[in-house]
């Protein structure tokens, strides 16, 4: 079956173009023009740095008026028409990616950083919460790969951290697409903020 999000698509082509790691070993998905994507959704919030909106959203319904599908989507898609399936994000639907409550509290503070990146302050804590722009939590007590690699980059970013990263170790489950994109936008943003340093 192929299940389509046109955002991963969108925001991870645009990653690939513009990453230094593995730039040449990353298949460059297809690119969809922007009047496709969904607002707020939290993809775009994974991996847009200029994301604009004061919320996101996490759930999904199946499209299944494949004359609203993009041409290039209806092309591909239809080569097996009956395994094909779009999906758009909206406020409400499924919970297609399985987002725990580890995740959205790492989104939660993920969006209170891109609105405010001098904002959010990180406290090493058993517990893992998000209060009052304060990001309660600790690497090691963190459970979801997707919220792991959330700390990370937030770590990176506010602090400049790159100590919880194991480059030999993959984060990501490789049986998941999402995780496995993101993890490769998060060792971009480490191997760039190591070779500024010269490290």
């Amino acid at each position: 079956m192929t299940n389509l999000i046109p955002e991963l698509n969108s925001w991870f082509n645009r990653f690939v173009k513009n990453s230094s790691v593995n730039k040449n070993q990353i298949t460059i998905p297809t690119e969809i023009n922007d009047i496709y994507l969904p607002p707020k959704s939290f993809i775009e919030l994974l991996f847009n740095e200029s994301y604009s909106y004061s919320e996101y959203y996490y759930k999904y319904n199946e499209d299944t008026n494949r004359y609203s599908w993009p041409n290039i989507v209806k092309t591909r898609m239809l080569i097996y028409p009956s395994a094909g399936k779009y999906y758009k994000c909206a406020e409400t639907g499924d919970n297609s990616f399985n987002l725990n409550d580890e995740d959205l509290v790492l989104l939660n503070a993920l969006l209170q950083y891109r609105q405010d990146s001098t904002s959010v302050t990180i406290i090493d804590s058993i517990e893992i919460s998000f209060v009052d722009n304060v990001l309660y939590a600790s690497y090691s007590n963190i459970s979801s790969n997707l919220a792991k690699l959330i700390f990370l980059y937030l770590e990176l970013k506010i602090y400049g951290r790159t100590s919880n990263y194991d480059n030999q170790i993959l984060i990501s489950s490789f049986d998941n697409i999402l995780e496995n994109m993101y993890e490769s936008l998060v060792s971009d943003e480490i191997f760039t903020t190591i070779s500024i340093r010269g490290v």
